[in-house]
């Protein structure tokens, strides 16, 4: 019994692992020249950790997600601290509708600062931070959308 126990616990952990390493490795994220839909939309309320929905069988579940009007061909960028201070968490291309998305795993527990960065290098930032990366949960429903300039 034991052993049978010690074996299934094993083999859960290293399928655990090798999920991760996976998504990791092979998520889905936007780019400069990929194109999604819905642009404006809140992303999360179809790719989210639901395994009966369509979007994420056929796209992906997004843990960072939105739209940045005229952000086209500029980055998202998440700091651990503000003006673009302290670690960069991750950085994400936008892409010609606007729309960013990755279904890498971001760890949002310090809480970031998200910055939209031109091709100049001038950015626009949050000067709050945020624990959750469904941006158009909020922007676009209950405050402005988010603009590039």
């Amino acid at each position: 019994m034991k052993k049978s126990v010690i074996l299934i616990t094993l083999i859960f952990l290293i399928v655990s692992c090798s999920h991760y390493d996976d998504i990791m490795k092979n998520a889905k994220e936007s780019t400069y020249t990929s194109r999604s839909h819905n642009a404006g939309q809140n992303c999360m309320s179809c790719h989210n950790r639901s395994e009966l929905s369509e979007a994420v069988r056929e796209g992906g579940w997004w843990h960072v997600a939105g739209t940045v009007v005229g952000g086209s061909g500029k980055d998202i960028e998440l700091w651990t601290e503000p003006n673009r201070k302290g670690e960069l968490v991750y950085k994400l291309q936008i892409e010609p509708s606007g729309n960013f998305y990755t279904a890498k795993i971001v760890d949002f527990k310090i809480g970031v600062y998200p910055v939209v960065v031109k091709k100049d290098g001038s950015f626009k930032e949050m000067s709050t931070t945020i624990t959750m990366g469904a941006c158009n949960s909020c922007h676009g429903a209950t405050t402005d959308v988010i603009k590039s300039n």
